[in-house]
C-alpha cells in the first residue's frame, strides 16, 4: 500500500462503525461532534464567530445588540423616576423610553427622548457609551475579516469513473473554476481511506495517499479531469465493489491555489463514496472551441456517458 498511512482511532463495537459520509460530507467538511470538558465560552471566541454562517453571525449579533439594550435600559429603570428628564412615564411606558435610551447612547445619537439626571445615571451613560465603540471596533473588524476572505467556487463533479483510460485502469473525477477567473500554482491531492482492524482487533481509520496522473497545475481556469491509475502501486489495485463496500472506502480530493483576483490562497474539498462512483463510463466534453474563444458549459460538468465503441 501507499506511504503515509494516517489513524484516527475508533472503538471496535459496532456502533462506532460509521460510514464515510457521516464524517465527512460531502464538501469534505467533518461532521463529527464531540463531548469536551467544561470550557471558558470567550477563550476561543474569534474562531466562533468566524466559523459561523452568515445568517447565523447576523442572528448572533442582532441578539447581543437588542440584550445588551435591553439590560442597559432595565438598569436605567431602577434608578428610579427622579433620574430620568422624563419623570410623569411609569410602568411599562417608562421602560420603553428607558431602552430607547439605551439604544440612543448605544448609537452615539442626540437623545429627543429622556435624559439622564444624577450621577448614577451619568455614570451608567458613560460606561454604556464605552462599551458601545468597543463592540462597534469589534463588529466593525469582524465584518471585514469575513466579507474580504477569500473563498473556493470550485465546482466537483457528484460522479467519480472507475474506467480504462489509454488501455489502463483509473480512477477519475472533473472538477471546474466556477469564477472563470485565474487560480495560479493549483496543487490536487487525493486520499484514499479506509477501516482496518488490527491483530489486536482495534479498528482505525486510515488514509492512504493517491498518485496522480497530474497533481500541479501552473493556470487552472476551466476544467480539469483528475486521473489516479489503478497499478500495483496504488491501494485500489485489486479490490472490487463488494471488498469497497466492506471496507467503507471514501476517497477525499483537495485542491488549494492563489486566486489571482483576491492574491489569497484557496482550498476547496470534496468527498467520495460508493454511491459516487460509476464505471466504464465517459465524462461528457463541456469546452467548445470557436473563433471568438473557448467556451465552457458548467451545467454539465457531472455528466457521463458510454464510451463510443471501438471503429475497425
Amino acid at each position: 500500500m501507499a506511504s503515509n498511512p494516517d489513524t484516527s482511532h475508533q472503538p471496535s463495537h459496532p456502533q462506532f462503525m460509521h460510514h464515510f459520509h457521516a464524517l465527512i460530507n460531502r464538501q469534505g467538511k467533518l461532521i463529527v461532534r464531540g463531548t469536551r470538558g467544561r470550557q471558558n465560552p470567550f477563550a476561543d471566541l474569534y474562531h466562533f464567530l468566524f466559523s459561523l454562517s452568515w445568517p447565523r453571525f447576523f442572528a448572533f449579533v442582532a441578539s447581543i445588540y437588542f440584550l445588551t439594550n435591553l439590560f442597559f435600559g432595565i438598569l436605567y429603570f431602577l434608578f428610579g423616576v427622579d433620574t430620568l428628564g422624563d419623570g410623569h412615564a411609569a410602568g411599562l411606558e417608562r421602560l420603553r423610553h428607558c431602552v430607547f435610551l439605551s439604544i440612543e447612547n448605544m448609537s452615539s445619537v442626540d437623545y429627543n427622548r429622556v435624559g439622564p439626571v444624577g450621577i448614577g445615571p451619568d455614570i451608567l451613560m458613560t460606561i454604556q457609551a464605552f462599551l458601545g465603540l468597543l463592540t462597534l471596533a469589534v463588529i466593525t473588524g469582524l465584518f471585514y475579516a469575513r466579507f474580504s476572505r477569500a473563498t473556493a467556487r470550485i465546482i466537483f463533479s457528484n460522479k467519480a469513473i472507475i474506467a480504462k483510460h489509454n488501455g489502463k485502469l483509473c480512477f477519475s473525477f472533473r472538477i471546474a473554476n466556477e469564477r472563470l477567473n485565474q487560480i495560479a500554482e493549483a496543487h490536487m491531492a487525493l486520499h484514499f481511506t479506509i477501516d482496518e482492524v488490527s491483530l489486536e482487533g482495534e479498528r482505525s481509520r486510515k488514509f492512504y495517499d493517491l498518485k496522480l496522473e497530474r497533481e500541479y497545475t501552473p493556470l487552472f481556469a476551466l476544467s480539469w479531469t483528475v486521473r489516479h491509475y489503478i497499478d500495483e502501486k496504488s491501494p485500489l489495485f485489486g479490490m472490487n465493489e463488494a471488498k469497497m463496500r466492506e471496507a467503507q472506502m471514501g476517497i477525499l480530493a483537495s485542491v488549494t491555489g492563489i486566486d489571482e483576483t483576491f492574491s489569497q490562497p484557496i482550498i476547496a474539498r470534496h468527498a467520495y463514496s460508493m454511491e459516487d462512483i460509476v464505471y466504464n463510463k465517459r465524462f461528457k466534453d463541456i469546452i467548445t472551441r470557436h473563433d471568438k474563444g473557448v467556451h465552457i458549459n458548467l451545467k454539465g460538468i457531472h455528466e457521463v456517458h458510454d464510451p463510443q465503441p471501438d471503429v475497425k
